[in-house]
């Protein structure tokens, strides 16, 4: 079976405090499958203040993948961690802000305008 969904964690700024994932393909029941064990061991393992997902190229999101990131935005709040989004295009931004999901995680237009907050 073809893989939907990537994700590539980038190495930690330890001095800033954060690490981005960068996420490629159809975040969906597949893409979701895809990257779920992996994902949940970065979230687990997690010691860093900000956790960054970069949806650049991230093409779809579909609800059972927003929950995931509620869960994993839950996580990580219970550690005293933070969960921020950026650089969705324009169709993933929409779907968030639709939803509701820009009040609770936040959404940035790129990951200088997430650090410079």
């Amino acid at each position: 079976m073809v893989q939907t969904l990537k994700i590539t964690p980038q190495n930690p700024n330890e001095e800033k405090g954060y690490q981005v994932i960068q996420f490629a393909g159809d975040f969906d029941k597949a893409g979701h499958m895809d990257i779920r064990e992996q994902l949940d061991a970065l979230v687990k393992e997690f010691k860093l203040t900000d956790l960054v997902f970069d949806f650049t190229s991230l093409k779809f999101i579909n609800s059972e993948s927003i929950g995931y990131l509620m869960e994993i935005h839950n996580i990580l709040a219970k550690k005293k961690k933070n969960l921020a989004l950026v650089k969705p295009d324009a169709h993933v931004k929409e779907v968030l802000k639709t939803i509701g999901i820009s009040e609770v995680i936040p959404m940035h237009s790129t990951l200088d305008a997430y650090l410079n907050k």
